[in-house]
């Protein structure tokens, strides 16, 4: 056994079994509830592989890396219908659901502690959310999922009023409990108050779409484009239009979340929470759930499932992600513009992201984040008119943003960390690194014993970056290269982006299963200033893709049309590689 064979054991015996059970399958019921270890990585993806050879761990495997399914290339026939406007006298006043600005917490009669019901507050200072709904006989409060195609429900308001009284309690922190059922919201709730939680009864990972032992709240809002989710958290306007400052320490926990519509011009998520300083999503569950059937490319385009914005900072922790349209866990700020706090991204998986644009699991737009132990994948791009699939789908998108308006800098990221985590069957990148920026580029980032396999591109594709460090990589079963690190660009040759990149004991085997012709490399490099230290690169399968290379450099023209510019990869230190059923690293003769 070399040491090199060596050193990858001792780390696949961590992470590389993921693939020891088929893609999608379930892991069985947690008996114990709300155990940590059921989000996100399954709990039997963790046992010990020391003893296996690493082509043993593509021979369950035959399938070839996930591209289509079988609503791809169908067109969105028309417009999706509009959510059922809520027309009963049991709905808000005048106004409070005609999808305007005003919402109900602007329209409560009631503050502070004249909004408490009697009887609802529990010695413990617990509000509960029951004694405040206002429901016509026809619906009682229950599980029922068909009160979501009434006309005449809308918790919101009643929800809003408790926690006001929540809000008056005198109490480090205040809770705003929610019984389990299911909950009808025609505007999102905003609950703009410091310390204060928002929390469902204990939720299992398992739990499916409206277990009636959960909390569900469903958005069904009268205005998909202006507020479309089930909490948001923005800047706020008082009464007399003094601002108010960034809530913090927002809690919301063991709760389901069921998105059915949203934006298709401006962005926005199930849960969105803008300034909101040491605020926590944990346990908690959020599907895209139309009310009538509805095919990919008609999904609200810009739909996401729980974003971090505007200086937002914190733990998003044991959640599941599923099917809405544009991302799962959107995550932008832009430093010099706001804050930029640490986000904790652990325990999640994010699967299903599958609408007509954008569509990536998990985006990272912003500074000092960290992702791990996350299990992402099944993202697919699904355009509107039926055509080929798009560009993108990737599992995790690191990019630079260009600015929303003049005067404020780019979204850059920079210090952001990722371990312990498996990115399969995307159809783009696993692991995407971008900038649509000249002058600026993801930098300071840290891939650390990732897996990335079965997606339809690249397992790793940094496209632009600095300061990049793959660390105890695997990637394998990939539709093209498992690592490409390229230059290329249509930007202006002064642009900068791929350098200072390291690769440290990376595995990558039986890539290239969608090039159909040629010999391909297991990593491609067409950058400069990159250091390989130590790879793994082999092909187990002599029928299975075309990757019988293991490392090649080469030259690249990059630059606008009529403007482009020659480069040949500089400074590249490559050492430490063991291959198997490949040639030996190589550099290229220059084509060009």
């Amino acid at each position: 056994m070399s040491l090199d064979q060596r050193f990858v054991k001792i780390w696949i015996g961590v992470l590389l079994a993921l693939v020891s059970a088929p893609a999608g399958a379930t892991p069985p019921p947690d008996s114990a509830g709300c155990d940590e270890a059921g989000w996100g990585v399954p709990p039997d993806a963790m046992e010990s592989a020391a003893s296996r050879d690493f082509c043993d761990l593509d021979a369950p495997y035959t399938e070839p890396p996930f591209v289509a399914d079988e609503t791809t290339g169908v067109a969105c026939p028309d417009a999706a219908a509009l959510s059922p406007v809520c027309t009963g006298p049991f709905c808000p006043a005048s106004g409070g659901c005609l999808g305007t600005r005003t919402l109900h917490e602007d329209l409560n009669a009631c503050q502070g502690a004249r909004c408490c019901l009697p009887g609802s507050v529990d010695p413990d200072g617990v509000v509960n959310v029951l004694p405040y709904l206002a429901r016509p006989a026809e619906w009682p409060f229950s599980a029922d999922a068909s009160v979501d195609h009434s006309t005449n429900v809308d918790d919101s308001p009643g929800i809003a009023t408790a926690i006001e009284c929540a809000a008056s309690l005198r109490a480090r922190r205040r809770i705003v409990a929610f019984p389990a059922g299911r909950y009808v919201l025609r505007s999102p709730l905003r609950p703009h108050y410091d310390a204060l939680t928002l929390e469902g009864p204990e939720l299992s990972p398992h739990a499916g779409p409206g277990d009636p032992g959960t909390a569900t709240l469903v958005a069904i809002p009268c205005n998909p484009e202006q507020y479309p989710g089930a909490i948001q958290v923005s800047e706020v306007v008082k009464r007399d239009g003094t601002a108010v400052s960034a809530v913090r320490g927002l809690w919301i926990r063991n709760l389901q979340i069921a998105l059915t519509d949203g934006p298709r011009r401006t962005a926005n998520s199930g849960i969105h929470l803008n300034t909101c300083a040491d605020c926590k999503v944990e346990n908690v569950i959020v599907r895209y759930a139309p009310l009538a059937p509805q095919l990919p490319s008609c999904k609200p385009s810009n739909l996401e499932g729980i974003g971090f914005s505007w200086g937002s900072g914190g733990v998003i922790r044991n959640v599941i992600v599923d099917g809405t349209a544009k991302g799962g866990i959107y995550l932008s700020s832009i430093a010099g513009h706001h804050d930029t706090p640490p986000i904790l991204v652990e325990n999640c998986e994010i699967k299903n992201i599958n609408g007509p644009i954008g569509a990536s699991a998990i985006k990272i737009i912003t500074a000092n984040v960290t992702v791990r132990n996350c299990n992402v994948h099944h993202s697919l791009i699904h355009p509107v008119d039926g055509s080929a699939t798009g560009s993108g789908g990737h599992g995790l998108w690191i990019s630079a943003q260009v600015p929303p308006r003049p005067g404020i800098p780019s979204a850059v990221p920079a210090n952001v960390v990722v371990q312990d985590s498996y990115f399969h069957h995307n159809g783009g990148a696993g692991v995407m690194l971008a900038s649509a920026i000249e002058e600026d580029r993801p930098t300071g980032i840290l891939i650390e014993r990732v897996v990335s396999a079965y997606n339809a591109s690249h397992g790793v594709h940094v496209q632009a970056g600095t300061g990049v460090a793959l660390r105890d990589v695997a990637s394998w079963g990939n539709g093209l290269y498992g690592v490409l690190l390229s230059s290329r660009t249509t930007l202006p040759v002064t642009a900068v982006r791929v350098g200072d990149v390291t690769l440290k004991r990376l595995l990558v085997f039986d890539n290239a299963l969608r090039l159909t012709s040629g010999s391909h490399p297991g990593i491609k490099i067409e950058a400069s200033d990159v250091t390989v230290r130590g790879a793994t690169v082999g092909r187990c399968d002599p029928s299975r893709g075309r990757q019988s290379q293991s490392i090649q450099q080469q030259c690249w023209m990059s630059g606008p049309a009529g403007a482009q510019a020659l480069f040949h990869p500089e400074d590249n230190v490559i050492s430490g590689v063991s291959t198997q059923g490949v040639s030996a690293p190589e550099v290229l003769a220059c084509p060009y």
